[in-house]
């Protein structure tokens, strides 16, 4: 299998909050974390034993506690590098048409959805949107159970997409071809200087 450019989650547990972070900062930076302040930035995570659960995650000590939310994508980021991250929550319900808006050259969206995805279904999950094609309403998206879903069953159809406009990858599509719904508030743009 090729190098991945996007972070996977494992079976049990049900980090994919954390990773939509991780995964953030990798689209934006364009560059991997090491090891040490990946390990730094999750260990200082607040209640860490929910996303240890693959049935809890944010559905747990985080739920409708946006304050929570935004304080540790603000704790990731930071401990992950030295760039200055501007996290903003995005109150309300989302559209395909105002992520457009939110996911331009300097930032990207952190966001939780329920339903299907290109290549997932019935999912109640956080991704990292990185790009958004103009006229389909579709979200290209940095997905973190995209690798584990690809390897159910016979064969692997896994591959990562590069996007010449804002030089990042994608494994996942949010669109109209399939039914999904962004969470109402839970949409956090993260933005970094030029």
């Amino acid at each position: 299998m090729p190098l991945r450019n996007i972070y996977a989650q494992g079976d049990f547990d049900g980090a994919c909050f954390l990773y939509s972070t991780v995964n953030a900062y990798v689209a934006l930076q364009r560059e991997t974390p090491d090891f040490e302040a990946i390990c730094k930035a999750v260990a200082q995570v607040d209640h860490p034993g929910d996303f240890l659960n693959g049935t809890v995650g944010t559905t747990g000590s985080y739920d409708n506690n946006y304050a929570l939310l935004e304080k540790n994508i603000r704790a990731i980021l930071a401990n992950l590098g030295n760039a200055e991250f501007l996290v903003q929550r995005i109150a309300g319900q989302s559209s395909p048409q105002r992520m457009e808006e939110l996911v331009g050259p300097n930032s990207v969206a952190i966001v939780r959805y329920t339903g299907s995805s290109d290549n997932s279904s019935d999912m109640d999950h956080w991704v990292c949107v990185v790009e958004c094609d103009r006229g389909d309403a579709g979200m290209h998206v940095a997905c973190s159970v995209r690798l584990h879903k690809a390897l159910d069953g016979l064969g692997c159809a896994y591959a990562e997409r590069f996007h010449e406009g804002y030089g990042r990858w994608s494994n996942d599509i949010l669109s109209e071809r399939q039914e999904y719904t962004l969470v109402a508030g839970e949409v956090f743009q993260i933005s970094i200087q030029p």
